[in-house]
């Protein structure tokens, strides 16, 4: 009995790392950047070891690939869900959620690479370019979707 007493007890009264955790959550969707960081890593990672046979410089561009992805990821995928699901009109609310993270991704990937220790800056960032217009799209629509069938579903229970 003891052990379901601590478990509500820190429900309650969560601990400074679930409170960071869940304050964390409404500008980061971990799941996503939790994909995107290994799977870009090991990208990113792939392209500098195949062409320069370095592999601190190629393990150095995976680091900061996967990290900035998970981080920065993690948040524009959670604005491309933000702006799919806030704006009334499906066309405009899809375009903008295409849009607008994918420019920002692209854009601070090649910042990031940009910067000293990433042997092929250009190169690095194309995964990016290749695989974030489709993943917006794919994320955006079916966000809206399960938000919109949500509010159906609530709206028909009142």
């Amino acid at each position: 009995m003891s052990d379901l007493e601590t478990i509500t007890q820190n429900e309650s009264n969560p601990n400074l790392f679930r409170k960071i955790s869940n304050f964390g959550s409404k500008f980061i969707d971990y799941k996503m950047g939790l994909i995107g960081a290994g799977a870009m890593g090991s990208i990113v990672f792939g392209i500098n070891y195949y062409d320069t046979q370095e592999l601190f410089g190629s393990s150095t561009a995976a680091l900061k690939q996967g990290g900035y992805t998970f981080l920065f990821g993690g948040s524009i995928m959670s604005g491309c869900k933000y702006l799919a699901t806030k704006i009334k009109k499906e066309a405009i609310a899809l375009a903008a959620a295409i849009i607008i993270p994918s420019a920002v991704s692209i854009g601070l990937t090649y910042g990031v690479h940009n910067t000293n220790g990433t042997p092929k800056p250009i190169e690095s960032t194309i995964p990016t370019v290749v695989l974030v217009i489709p993943s917006t799209a794919i994320f955006g629509y079916k966000k809206r979707k399960q938000y919109y069938n949500l509010n159906e579903l609530l709206k028909k229970s009142d």
